[in-house]
């Protein structure tokens, strides 16, 4: 009857080499794969809020009146000093909010009887550091490129809740000055005056291309991915692999 046989030394050695191989290999690629996971996920996140910020645009700015009783744009206040947080556009609202419809001038003239003002700006919360844990400084480029945790707002102002679309002189009229309603919130308001329509925004601008053409540009930072590489705080994130930028058109309707 033979014996039987057990693992020699070298065999030993050759089995504990190869298992280590292994576990470094796996390790590497769940890291790696961890790497990616984060980089996606982070790059996901702000092209979200890029995306839903622009629905919500694209759907009320299409309604705009481009004349300059009808709508005004001009930066936002800055939040953090330096310069301002992104721009501020500001329209009178001819929609009905009770059936949804535009409502017209029952003068036979077919014009927009506008109801009220809305207006979209980007602002920093009064409460950044504790929402966000950091301390964002505001950066000086014409615009603050600085602080990535800007939100869009959309506000909505009734200066003459008595309304009769008979007599056009009872129509709202452009918020004068604008910057008076561009208030800074605390958190991430939720209210009919002033909601939140997307957060963790870089920029917003507006501006005119002749008279039928609105050009938007919005960007958003990958917040995970660029806190982990480079910190958030007091730099520029203008431009840079971490910033994504989106710009489209609307050809308002009116």
């Amino acid at each position: 009857m033979n014996p039987k046989r057990g693992f020699t030394i070298l065999e030993l050695i050759v089995a504990v080499t190869l298992g280590a191989f292994i576990a470094v290999i796996s390790g590497l690629s769940l890291r790696n794969a961890s790497k990616i996971f984060t980089n996606v996920s982070g790059r996901d996140a702000a092209v979200r809020n890029l995306i839903k910020a622009r629905r919500i645009l694209e759907n009320e700015l299409i309604l705009v009146n481009l004349a300059s009783n009808r709508c005004q744009i001009q930066p936002a206040p800055a939040s953090l000093g330096g310069d301002p947080d992104g721009d501020a556009i500001n329209f009178l609202s001819a929609v009905n909010t009770t059936t949804g419809d535009t409502q017209l001038l029952t003068d036979g003239s077919g014009s927009p009887y506008y109801f009220r003002n809305v207006f979209y700006y980007l602002s920093v919360p009064t409460n950044h550091d504790a929402l966000f844990g950091v301390t964002c400084t505001g950066g000086s480029e014409g615009y603050d490129f600085n602080c990535p945790h800007k939100i869009l707002l959309r506000g909505v102002q009734d200066q003459n809740p008595t309304f009769d679309p008979g007599d056009s002189s009872t129509q709202d009229t452009l918020l004068a000055p604008l910057a008076a309603s561009l208030v800074r919130p605390t958190s991430f308001p939720k209210t009919t005056a002033l909601d939140t329509v997307a957060a963790n925004l870089l920029h917003f601008r507006v501006r005119r291309s002749g008279t039928a053409e609105l050009i938007v540009e919005l960007s958003a930072v990958s917040l995970v991915d660029a806190g982990s590489k480079v910190g958030v705080g007091n730099r520029s994130f203008r431009t840079g692999p971490y910033t994504i930028q989106h710009q489209f058109s609307i050809f308002p309707k009116n």
